[in-house]
């Protein structure tokens, strides 16, 4: 027992060691139990689940699934086995579960009957300690509050420091600025005299460039420390000193700037372009020089009364001569790029180039700017579209060499950013000019559709309304009428004029007469439900308006498409869009809208012609009647009707033809001649069967009279003349179709019709 206690006591005193207690080890055990995982949980119960026999009718992992529902459980089992069975299988189990536990608590017995002999003296040893617990704590705390007040000291000294260190910089820069402001003042002579005579009296000294870049030099620093010692007393009161400095030292450099700019002065130009940016005044130097050269040249340039084109285009060379001759010096001092340069070929960046400047930009274009703007307004005025244009396509020929002149691609962007250009652009009312030619181009497509059909002379397409449409799409992208700002505008227009125009066409479609009905006695029906524009615009009466409006519609869309690849598509690149698919998209799907009608007036034209000469084969039921009963001769030539047949056709190749290709031609005609061969069949065969109708009847009245049937046995019957001639009408309707550069054996309903009165006559002969 004693040695249990040792124990005991040793496992006390190394749990103080650690500082951790048998209690709150056991509520760590329980935390870490809490955040185990499902998935390990639910391992951990299967290995400790004992398994049982294979034939168990289910699975034992089952009832430690989460899952788990005892009706579940049992409606499962019981689809596969009889509740005897899973009774039988259950308690088997339940024997295997109650052994292995009896197994497990056997194996663990000894920890079970130590534990309460393990806990023997554990309050004991938990008293012992808390006393000397109690007194490490008071202690340190004690320690904590000691260096609490120790560094509470240190960081009042240390911010004090920092506060002395800050008055000392203060003092220091304010000492800066005093011995600044004299030092300038002396440089610069300020005192009770006039500036203009210390200028003068200094320049007779020393040089006067040298001398104001040194004082800019100064002036800089001064500045620095202004910034520093913003809303100190001192500043306020050296304040006007400052200013007096200031301002001398802008005059005196804007004077120097002054005689080198007019003098070309290439050294003095350059320190003062160096001062002036030392002392961050490059947008005052850019004002000077805007002030003081550019605007009275623009005065001289810009004149009110240059309205007119050829004007206002000389206007714009001037201004864009005048940028080498007054602005060269500048630009070879301050730009990326020389005009000399790109003059050789060779476009070369200078490290000694002065940074931070764009007189172009700052200076010259904004002056021309308000410049026409004051003094020519009239010239934004899109009354006139012609001359509107005109104007403004001169002013973007002026802004791409103003632009050239820029030299660099970052000066081009700042140009096309500074709120002058943007200013100027918006003047131009490019909105207002679209409104006018849509209007123009919209009025005269909608009269070309009030009369479409007039046929038009020397023109590339035969109709009105083809060849407006052609002149309307076209004029969108001609130079004169095209601005590549609209280009979204204009392409909207033509795809709205193709649409307008396969609507026509879906309204010419339906009126055409009899078009698409099985009946022509329908065709006195057609318009009673349409609207007022149909009636008024579509009423076709005459396939030669079909005709030129197929061959018009051959040539218009290979011309848009034409168009379109080599006009719009380069003024898209332009844009430098690359919205090409769907352009290409939009365009086919325009054309194939237009195309798609074309197959409903070709089955017209070709169905009107084949009426026209399917008219002449009703003359074919007049030739029973010539024979029967007349004791007419053997026919030994063909009936006139059969060349009255292909008349119709001649006349509509003759006269028509010419403005179909001759591919569509001849597949027209070949498809006119099938429709009449086939109804030619149809009345041929009608009458031989009527005809053989007829002589049976006769053979029967006759069976009786020997005498008779002998005589007549030898003769040729009206029935064999009927045939004969049909043959022979047949056979010059074969050969006339062979004149038209269609084989009559490409013509299924020919073949057939020739078999036809082949076979019968045939027949015939043998029975004779």
């Amino acid at each position: 027992m004693a040695a249990t206690l040792d124990i005991n006591d040793n496992t006390s005193a190394m749990i103080l060691g650690n500082g951790i207690t048998i209690a709150d080890e056991e509520e760590m055990e329980l935390e870490k139990g809490e955040i185990l995982k499902d998935g390990t949980d639910l391992a951990r119960k299967q290995s400790l689940l004992p398994s049982g026999p294979s034939t168990l009718c289910f699975v034992t992992e089952d009832f430690v699934s989460e899952e788990f529902n005892v009706d579940g459980f049992i409606t499962s089992c019981r689809s596969s086995v009889s509740p005897e069975v899973l009774r039988n299988d259950l308690k088997t189990y339940f024997d295997i579960l109650k052994s292995s536990m009896v197994e497990l608590i056997n194996k663990d017995y000894a920890d079970f009957v130590n534990l309460s002999t393990n806990l023997v003296g554990l309050d004991k040893a938990i008293s012992n300690i808390s006393a000397p617990l109690e007194q490490i704590k008071t202690e340190v705390g004690s320690v904590k509050d000691c260096i609490g007040q120790a560094m509470n000291g240190i960081n009042r000294r240390l911010k004090k420091r920092t506060e002395l260190r800050e008055k000392k910089a203060r003092l220091q820069r304010l000492l800066n600025i005093s011995d600044s402001v004299d030092k300038i003042e002396k440089l610069l002579q300020i005192s009770s005299t006039s500036p203009q005579n210390m200028m003068s009296a200094s320049s007779e000294e020393e040089n006067y460039g040298h001398l104001i870049e040194r004082v800019a030099i100064e002036f800089n620093q001064l500045l620095f420390n202004l910034n520093q010692s913003k809303g100190l007393p001192f500043v306020q009161k050296i304040q006007l000193r400052i200013d007096s400095i200031s301002k001398t030292l802008k005059s005196s450099l804007d004077r120097l700037f002054e005689e080198a700019v007019g003098g070309g002065q290439t050294d003095s130009l350059a320190r003062c372009l160096r001062t002036y940016a030392a002392i961050d005044k490059v947008q005052e130097a850019e004002t000077l020089f805007r002030n003081m050269v550019v605007k009275p040249r623009t005065n001289e340039i810009i004149k009110s009364e240059m309205l007119d084109v050829v004007a206002l285009q000389t206007m714009y060379q001037k201004i864009i001569d005048f940028i080498p001759i007054h602005c060269g010096l500048l630009l070879e001092l301050t730009a990326e790029t020389t005009l000399s340069d790109i003059g050789r070929g060779s476009i070369t960046t200078s490290g000694s180039k002065i940074r931070g400047y764009d007189f172009l930009v700052h200076s010259v274009f904004p002056e021309v700017v308000s410049s026409i703007e004051v003094r020519l307004p009239l010239i934004f005025a899109p009354g006139n579209p012609d001359i509107f244009h005109q104007k403004f396509t001169a002013t973007l020929e002026f802004i791409a060499k103003f632009e050239y002149h820029c030299c660099s691609q970052s000066s081009i962007l700042r140009l096309r950013d500074h709120s002058s250009y943007k200013q100027f652009m918006s003047k131009w009312n490019l909105p207002v000019y679209f409104q006018i030619r849509f209007k123009d181009i919209g009025e005269l497509t909608e009269s070309a559709y009030t009369n479409p059909f007039i046929t038009v002379s020397d023109k590339i397409c035969r109709l009105n309304v083809t060849n407006t449409l052609w002149y309307c799409v076209s004029r969108c992208w001609s130079d004169d009428v095209f601005l590549l700002n609209l280009t979204h505008l204009f392409w909207k227009l033509t795809m709205q004029l193709l649409s307008r125009f396969s609507y026509w066409l879906t309204n010419v479609k339906e009126n055409l007469p009899n078009f698409g009905l099985e009946d022509r006695s329908k065709g006195s029906s057609i318009d009673t439900n349409k609207s007022r524009e149909s009636k008024r615009d579509v009423v076709l009466s005459d396939t030669a308006h079909v005709i030129n409006l197929i061959g018009d519609i051959d040539i218009l869309i290979p011309m848009v498409k034409k168009l379109y690849k080599d006009t719009i598509i380069p003024h898209v690149k332009e844009l430098q869009s690359d919205n090409f698919v769907l352009l290409d998209e939009s365009i086919k799907e325009a054309c194939d809208n237009v195309v798609l009608h074309l197959p409903k007036f070709e089955s017209h034209v070709i169905t009107q012609v084949a009426d026209s000469c399917k008219q002449h084969l009703d003359a074919a039921n007049s030739v029973p009647r010539q024979y029967r009963r007349t004791n007419r001769e053997m026919p030994g030539k063909c009936s006139t009707y059969v060349h009255a047949i292909f008349i119709p056709l001649k006349s509509f190749i003759s006269e028509r033809s010419d403005h179909i290709s001759s591919n569509k031609c001849k597949d027209w005609v070949t498809r006119i001649l099938q429709i009449v061969a086939d109804k030619y069949f149809n009345i041929i065969n009608d009458i031989l069967t009527s005809v053989e109708k007829t002589r049976d009847s006769l053979m029967r009245l006759k069976k009786n009279i020997a005498a008779a049937a002998s005589g007549s046995s030898t003769s040729v019957s009206d029935e064999d003349k009927i045939r004969l001639q049909l043959q022979l009408d047949v056979l010059e309707f074969a050969n006339e179709i062979e004149k038209f550069s269609a084989s009559s054996r490409s013509l299924p309903a020919c073949q057939q019709l020739i078999a036809l009165v082949q076979s019968t006559n045939k027949s015939n002969i043998n029975e004779i």
